[in-house]
């Protein structure tokens, strides 16, 4: 028969096992609530080092959201993960499908979901401008596609994420290659779009003066009052104004959002402004004054009322407001940037270029990773290579000569000319990046370093041809021995073949086999004179000048051995007639719009116009009709005429006279 355990005694090893145990949990609890108290001592000084060391974009990802995405954040709780998750491979799987607008809506989603993962909106933006705008037919359709994916990650996905340079980078690649290059088949019209918005709200920038004088037109405009009632305290008779542009339906408080195109202002003040400007700016040429709707008589009665330098105060005003509000951009850094990019002095930024909109974007990213300690070297070198590729665009097609259409913007006239200031900038950026992405123990000297060498030297070439051809000699000789000096060879050390020539060799070593031919000199020369005249018409006489003394030299070159050829076959026509010629059909192209081409027609010495007056009048006559331009007083007759017709009879065709000026030459 078992023995039974004394029952006290098993009764008291219980107890003192339950005490033991008891022990055990009042300690461990003893020991979490220390443990726990410990990391909230810790916590602060924790957070503290790791916004310090930059470990996190924002410290609370959810703090000051918009509504539209903080009730979302709010309300899905994990369950907004598993949904993000779930869209996205939908999402990936539209892409592969390319359904492109159903990826559209889902990524909408997405956005919402998830505004402080800077990649949706990166893809968004992309998708938008690079996948769905291709996939329509029509201009207005592709630019709206690409300036949503530009507004999409200009207004929303940068505010969200400020401190995430890939988006400023996708931000400044959409508008330096989207739309300032010449990949897309609608690029024409992206820019002119781009450029009409611009000049509507900013005005036309001045020509012909001095770079500071550039700059100073803009600066009231970085250098506005940003409240109302600070500007009515230095204007107070813009009181008056302001209340009666309210009652003519113009809120100059209104505001906007990022689903409106244009700011409301744009749409109520500063088109009918435009308006009014072009009315000022060609009514000696008008036959008839334009006829003005009651709205914008109304206005022009108020604009002409308000005190010219109050009016200029109330202009800077609300283009700062609408280029804060709508743009995003600030005017104060815009104005800061032209003493940034890299040149000895200050230079103008025209913003209706999608170029400067790049520069601004990139630089404006760029000045965002240096502030970061762990932003990566890829990012900055992206943002850096727009500055870069921005720059070098700018030299070579940066001056516009714009003449905009309010009624059809996308029918605006643009000509895209060579900008030689930003030559020097561009160079100077190059040297200075170039430091900044040195691989490990590399000695760049006076260059850009390895990693921009070939891009830097690509474009000093072609800086010395523009240079060159611009008249600008020297300048070009100064590149042309810097590569000398700096860009050796590899291996050897020793100075290039090709820079070892003068800079007149260098030049013309690279066009003249292309202008041995009949059809090709006579096309460049032309090409040059043109050139003048567009240099003369954007208010650089010296252009006209340079281009003229050059394609002279051209006809030189190409008619030395051509003085014996009694049938001129194979001779060019007498270079003064050819420079008439070429003004004829400059002032004769009605792809032009017609105040440019009186403008060049008044510049041009009376001897060169009146070689081809008579012969050009008729369509001149015609095609002012159709615009409502007196035709004599847009082109009136040259000095001299009558005299001119006397010794010089009229034949039927300027082929006759050339074939006249030959015979006399040989």
């Amino acid at each position: 028969m078992a023995v039974l355990p004394n029952s006290a005694e098993h009764i008291e090893a219980r107890l003192e096992a339950q005490r033991a145990s008891t022990l055990v949990q009042v300690g461990a609890l003893i020991g979490a609530a220390l443990c726990i108290a410990g990391a909230a001592l810790l916590q602060n000084p924790i957070n503290t080092q790791r916004k310090e060391l930059q470990l996190v974009l924002q410290s609370n990802i959810y703090k000051e959201l918009p509504p539209k995405y903080a009730w979302v954040s709010a309300a899905g709780g994990t369950f907004r993960g598993i949904a993000a998750d779930i869209l996205w491979a939908r999402a990936e799987q539209l892409k592969q499908d390319g359904k492109y607008y159903e990826l559209h809506q889902l990524a909408k989603w997405i956005t919402t979901l998830q505004p402080r993962f800077p990649q949706v909106w990166q893809f968004q933006s992309w998708n938008m401008s690079y996948n769905i705008s291709v996939a329509t037919k029509t201009a207005p359709e592709r630019w709206q596609w690409v300036y949503n994916g530009i507004r999409l990650i200009r207004d929303e996905g940068i505010p969200n994420n400020e401190k995430s340079i890939p988006l400023y980078q996708q931000l400044a690649w959409t508008w330096f290659h989207k739309v300032g290059d010449r990949m897309d088949d609608f690029h024409m019209t992206y820019k002119r779009v781009w450029a009409a918005t611009m000049e509507t709200l900013l005005g036309p920038p001045p020509v012909a003066v001095s770079n500071k004088e550039a700059i100073d037109w803009f600066r009231p405009v970085a250098e506005a009052p940003q409240r109302l009632e600070e500007l009515l305290e230095k204007h107070p008779k813009l009181a008056k104004t302001v209340d009666d542009l309210a009652a003519a339906g113009v809120d100059v408080n209104a505001g906007t959002s990022s689903q409106n195109l244009f700011h409301p202002l744009e749409e109520n003040f500063f088109r009918p402004w435009t308006r009014y400007q072009r009315e000022v700016s060609l009514a000696a040429y008008y036959k008839e004054p334009p006829k003005r709707s009651p709205q914008q008589q109304r206005l022009v009665e108020i604009f002409e009322a308000t005190d010219p330098e109050d009016m200029n105060a109330l202009l800077a005003f609300l283009r700062a407001k609408v280029l804060r509000e709508q743009y995003k951009m600030d005017p104060q850094y815009m104005l800061d940037l032209t003493g940034r990019i890299g040149s000895s002095e200050p230079l103008p930024i025209d913003w209706r270029t999608p170029w400067a909109q790049g520069l601004y974007w990139a630089m404006y990213g760029a000045d965002k990773a240096r502030e970061l300690k762990n932003a990566k070297e890829f990012d900055k070198l992206s943002v850096d290579r727009i500055v870069l590729f921005a720059l070098k665009t700018l030299a070579k097609s940066g001056r516009y000569v714009f003449r905009l259409n309010l009624d059809d913007p996308m029918q605006s006239f643009l000509n895209m000319l060579p900008d030689l200031r930003y030559i020097d900038a561009m160079h100077a950026k190059y040297l200075e990046l170039g430091k900044e992405h040195l691989e490990e123990g590399e000695d760049p000297g006076n260059t850009a370093g390895e990693t921009l060498r070939s891009g830097h030297v690509n474009e000093l070439h072609d800086a010395i041809v523009n240079l060159y051809l611009a008249g600008r000699v020297e300048d070009a000789r100064k590149y042309l021995e810097y590569l000398a000096v700096n860009y050796k060879e590899l291996y050897t050390g020793r100075i290039q073949e090709q820079y070892l020539q003068s800079v007149d060799d260098f030049v013309w070593n690279q066009v003249k086999d292309m202008s041995d031919s009949y059809n090709t000199a006579n096309a460049m020369i032309y090409s040059l004179l043109h050139a003048g005249f567009w240099g003369l018409a954007s208010g650089y006489g010296d252009e006209l000048a340079a281009r003229q003394a050059l394609a002279a030299t051209l006809y030189r070159k190409y008619q030395e051995d051509k003085l014996r050829d009694p049938e001129g076959r194979r001779s060019l026509p007498p270079f003064e007639q050819m420079v008439a010629n070429a003004l004829g059909q400059f002032v004769t192209d009605p792809g032009t719009p017609m105040a440019i081409r009186a403008m060049v027609w008044q510049r041009e010495p009376d001897t060169v116009k009146q070689r081809i007056y008579d012969f050009i009048l008729p369509e001149l006559k015609r095609q002012a009709e159709m615009v409502n331009f007196d035709v004599d007083k847009a082109f009136p007759e040259p000095a001299g005429m009558e005299e001119y017709r006397k010794a010089n009879p009229m034949p039927k065709q300027v082929e006759t006279i050339e074939r006249k000026s030959r015979l006399e030459n040989d």
